[in-house]
């Protein structure tokens, strides 16, 4: 295994391991295209062929502020909100882990959201963008390091211009990124 997981209890080592059996499944066998050196780069970080991985837990945090994960290099730290205490929330732990992937996997905040929200459900745990991902999204021309999303749709594609994933058009979003993306247009 080229993750390693560190200062976990192991409930949170038995959820993670859960989330990246899923994600190593979702690898196997898409639910939608994936760029060739993408899937390479993803099945290497899982096989051990690439520098491994830390997984490090990082604790509370700082409060309600805290994000749930975040990623540099090859280090992911999950904070104890990753987990939560609704075992609703446990299901989040999968398209978490894979989204911070993605970054390890060298993919801008447009991909891990792209994908993320291609390969999980909500039900499963995905979250459509927030204002604030797609005032990162608007900054960096709406594109990704492998997929790019017409503004008017919000339906996003590789840039072999095959269908990952639209973007609901209502929603989490607020107004103001509704209001930000026409302007673009």
């Amino acid at each position: 295994m080229a993750i390693r997981l560190r200062d976990f209890s192991a409930v949170q080592r038995r959820l993670i391991q859960r989330s990246q059996a899923l994600v190593e499944r979702r690898l196997a066998k898409p639910p939608c295209p994936i760029p060739r050196d993408m899937a390479d780069a993803l099945r290497a970080i899982l096989a051990a062929e690439r520098p491994i991985v830390d997984v490090v837990y990082g604790g509370s945090g700082d409060g309600h502020g805290t994000p749930l994960a975040r990623s540099a290099g090859y280090r992911i730290t999950l904070y104890q909100r990753a987990f939560g205490m609704d075992p609703k929330r446990e299901n989040r732990l999968a398209p978490l882990v894979f989204h911070e992937l993605i970054h390890v996997a060298r993919g801008w905040e447009f991909d891990a959201e792209a994908f993320e929200n291609a390969w999980f459900t909500p039900a499963e745990g995905a979250r459509p963008p927030t204002r604030d991902d797609w005032d990162l999204f608007r900054e960096q021309h709406y594109q990704g390091w492998w997929v790019c999303v017409n503004k008017r749709t919000r339906r996003v594609t590789d840039y072999a211009d095959r269908f990952i994933v639209a973007f609901p058009a209502k929603g989490a979003r607020s107004r103001k990124s509704d209001d930000a993306i026409r302007s673009e247009r």
